[in-house]
Parts: structure tokens; sequence; C-alpha cells
């Protein structure tokens, strides 16, 4: 009998340290099932996703490789505003090249929007095409791409106000983002209890509510086995 009152006095304890938390974690799992994930967070709705289609004998009119920038770690080809180019990885950073060879051209205003409205399948229209130095962050902590800076940024006017992103100097494009995909990373900041960048499982302060959470519980537990073995000796003597 005397385990009672201290068990429920850490039960109300470890109620109000994670009350709200536990609140944000359902409210987050309510989210996460209720929004489309691959069409309206990831974008499936909107976007078709870019294709390289490279010339049949683009290794002949490629040209030599950059021979200045030490040791070539890879290439992949990847989908521009400028169209099909070569990424290679060198020691000391990337290299752009057209599929015709030589430096890939900058991109302006008219090439990243033509090439956001091949890409883009929904049902707006684009409403802007604009450069700029910092995407904003979102609802106080969402960064929709993450440090990056100078980015072309297509605004279409659809009901998820999706935007379609692409590298500044090359036009490469990056990602798509909509509403739908902020709030569900708001939330999901939220669950994992990573305010910063989202993808810490390991954190201290999750730790923590994760084990205040299952005291809580065993502390509920507890009590209730014991207000039933109360029931139980007082049924038991009445009867």
């Amino acid at each position: 009998m005397r385990w009672s009152p201290l068990l429920f006095r850490w039960h109300r304890w470890f109620g109000y340290l994670v009350a709200l938390q536990v609140l944000v974690w359902v409210a987050g799992g309510l989210v996460f099932s209720w929004l489309p994930f691959d069409a309206w967070v990831k974008g499936g709705d909107v976007l078709v996703k870019p294709r390289q289609i490279w010339p049949a004998n683009w290794i002949n009119t490629l040209g030599p490789l950059p021979s200045d920038k030490g040791e070539l770690l890879g290439f992949q080809g990847v989908a521009t505003a400028m169209g099909p180019a070569l990424k290679l990885n060198y020691a000391s950073g990337e290299v752009l090249m057209s599929a015709e060879g030589g430096t890939l051209p900058a991109p302006d205003e008219h090439h990243i929007g033509r090439f956001a409205q091949k890409l883009y399948k929904g049902a707006g229209q684009l409403a802007s095409v604009k450069r700029i130095d910092e995407i904003p962050v979102r609802l106080a902590m969402v960064r929709e791409l993450g440090g990056r800076n100078d980015i072309w940024i297509a605004q279409f006017d659809d009901v998820l106000k999706s935007r379609l992103y692409f590298a500044g100097t090359s036009g490469e494009f990056l990602a798509v983002r909509t509403e739908a995909w902020v709030i569900y990373d708001f939330f999901w900041r939220l669950h994992v209890m990573d305010y910063q960048h989202g993808e810490d499982f390991n954190n201290k302060l999750l730790k923590f509510a994760s084990l205040a959470a299952i005291l809580l519980t065993c502390s509920g537990l507890a009590l209730s086995a014991i207000a039933l073995r109360r029931a139980w000796r007082r049924r038991s003597t009445n009867g």
C-alpha cells in the first residue's frame, strides 16, 4: 500500500515531463498516416522525374576531360536546364560538362522555366521563376534544401503550391517541394526532436523523452495493478 502514493507522484511528474511530447508524437503519427506520401509529400502528382537522353556517340563528342583537377573519383549523367550533362567528381571538386563537350553554359530564367514546365505534370501553371541566394526557413525550422544557396526556384500555382528547385550555376534539377512536404517535415522534426536538421535519431532530447515515456507507462501500469488488486480484495471481502 505504501507504494501507491510514491508511484502516483512519479506518474504525475513523468506525465508533466512528456505530456506535450506524447501529444506531438500522436499528432505526428496522424499527419504521417493521412498525408499521401508519394503523391503529395514526394511530389509524385506534380513531377515527371528527369531523364538523361544522351546522343548515341556521346563518348566521341565529349572531348578531353579536365586534366588539372586531380584524380577522377567517379562520374554520372545529370539532367539540367541546358540539357544532359556529365558530372565529374574529382578529388578537388565537381565539374559539369555538356553532352556536346566543353563547359556547360549557365542557364537563365527562360531555360529554367522551360525545363520546369517539362518536368511538371500537375494542374497548375508556372507562376514565377527566380534566382535566390538563400531559401527562407519555413515554420521556424523547416529548410527545404538544407543549407544550399544560390538556387533557381520555379513556382507553380497549383493547390500544393509546388516548387521545383534547380542549381544556380548549372540548372541541374535538385528537388520538388510542396506545402505537404513542409508540413510533413515540420512534424518529422518535432517527432524525432531534432529541430535543426531532422535527421538525428540518437539525440539526447529524444532519448530522455523516450525513457520518461516508458517510465510513465510503467508507473501507470503499476498503479492500475494496485487499483485492480484493491478492487479484488474489496470484492472478496464483501462477498
